[in-house]
């Protein structure tokens, strides 16, 4: 999956000791290209993407993974970067998840600040990779959830969007389902080329990296050297 915008926050690296040893994360902030903007909070792991290189206001391409952990009682979803290329593309990439829907959490609702009510249930999907990770996503108002049948396979579209905490550090990201089809139906590459690339990349058209060539790691190593003990997000 791709995200494409313009840079508008670089925040600090911080470290931490976990279950695996020490670890590091830093975290940057894109706004979409699009006719409804979005914000959206990625996080950076180890040293494979070092974003110090970019700057604010530039344009560019990140290749995601999305996964969701619960702590506390509650769902928190990260949307990690393994991958920043210069420049964005003609056409917005659509983010499109699928695996095994197996969690159906209970309706909730509420009244908006424009005295609005709202009503919204989520659900949680396990992907079917080699690595599985469970992805809590949310359907909002009364769209069609017939797709969303527990234990079944199910394909969904979605928008990502993140907003600031009231403490003005802590970003909290949400992933929105605007559409479900029955079944594994993607037409999206995997989560990860089979060759592990791993880094930040040059436009096409040049061939002056704004950082180290590209380097490899593998799913496992990624799971090996994830913060997990970081949470929450």
């Amino acid at each position: 999956m791709e995200i494409q915008g313009k840079l508008i926050e670089i925040y600090e690296p911080i470290t931490g000791e976990g279950r695996n040893g020490q670890w590091k994360r830093q975290d940057f902030v894109l706004e979409t290209v699009s006719q409804f903007p979005r914000k959206i909070c990625f996080s950076t792991t180890g040293d494979k993407v070092d974003v110090s290189g970019l700057q604010k206001g530039q344009e560019i391409t990140v290749s995601i993974n999305i996964e969701s952990r619960e702590y506390n009682g509650r769902w928190f979803t990260d949307v990690r970067a393994w991958r920043i290329t210069q420049g964005i593309s003609q056409t917005q990439t659509n983010v499109e998840i699928q695996g095994k829907l197996i969690q159906a959490f209970d309706m909730r609702s509420g009244m908006g600040k424009n005295g609005k009510e709202w009503k919204m249930q989520e659900f949680l999907l396990e992907t079917n990779e080699q690595f599985p990770r469970k992805i809590v996503f949310a359907v909002w108002g009364d769209k069609d959830k017939s797709a969303l049948v527990v234990g079944e396979d199910v394909t969904i579209y979605a928008d990502i969007d993140s907003r600031l905490g009231s403490n003005g550090t802590n970003w909290f990201t949400s992933v929105q389902a605007y559409k479900a089809v029955k079944g594994l139906v993607s037409s999206q590459p995997s989560a990860m080329p089979s060759n592990g690339e791993y880094g930040i990349a040059a436009p096409a058209a040049s061939t002056a990296p704004i950082s180290d060539p590209i380097q490899t790691l593998t799913e496992q190593d990624l799971a090996q050297t994830d913060p997990a003990d970081a949470l929450p997000f």
